[in-house]
């Protein structure tokens, strides 16, 4: 009859199997840049208009105000040529370090500038209770959260794929990811919302390095 180590040996196979299984998986595909290279959490991008089948007419993205001086709406530019300011894709939980922006990965997004409101420039989606800022439509907003949720994920993105670019989508709920599209108000200011209309189509152009 076999003695312990007997037991413990199929066990340690079936673990070293399970940990080779995991590492010889396919990653999820990798969003590329314009240039056809892979985005990367650490280089800044503009967001622009896929132009075909993307649904809208404008420019890359950029900070605007809307009700309020502060906090700055993200929105787009009404001039085609006007790329906004650039952003970064930071991948969440880990993801064993992996520093490229996958398709279909949680992702934190902020505009890599500056702004008079002082604040973080990082991107969430007004909640709910916030009414007064956002309006009936849910925005995307940069500032401080001011109904935070206890699982935090107002601020939680994704790149998802199309066939004309990228579709950006936000996930409130990690199997509930709804997409973001551009709302025209009544004065002609494009916002970029959360939509269950036609989504924005996007591509990502690198944007030069900062000068140190």
């Amino acid at each position: 009859m076999g003695g312990p180590g007997a037991v413990r040996l199929p066990l340690l196979l079936s673990v070293v199997l399970a940990a080779s299984l995991y590492r010889g998986a396919a990653a999820p595909s990798p969003v590329y840049d314009t240039d056809g290279h892979e985005l990367s959490a650490d280089a800044d991008y503009y967001v622009l208009p896929a132009g075909q089948g993307s649904g809208s007419g404008g420019g890359g993205l950029t900070m605007a105000p809307n009700v309020f001086r502060c906090p700055l709406f993200v929105a787009q530019e009404a001039d085609p040529l006007r790329r906004g300011f650039p952003v970064r894709l930071t991948p969440l939980h880990g993801h064993g370090g992996d520093r490229t922006v996958r398709v279909s990965f949680d992702v934190a997004v902020h505009f890599a500038a500056a702004t008079t409101c002082v604040q973080t420039t990082e991107w969430h989606v007004a909640g709910r209770g916030d009414e007064d800022v956002s309006g009936p439509r849910r925005h995307v907003v940069t500032g401080p959260v001011l109904a935070p949720t206890a699982g935090g994920r107002e601020r939680v993105f994704r790149v998802e794929g199309h066939r004309h670019g990228y579709r950006l989508a936000w996930c409130g709920v990690p199997t509930e990811c709804e997409e973001l599209g551009v709302f025209r108000d009544d004065r002609g200011r494009a916002w970029l919302t959360v939509s269950d209309d036609q989504p924005h189509v996007v591509v990502f152009k690198k944007a030069p390095p900062v000068p140190a």
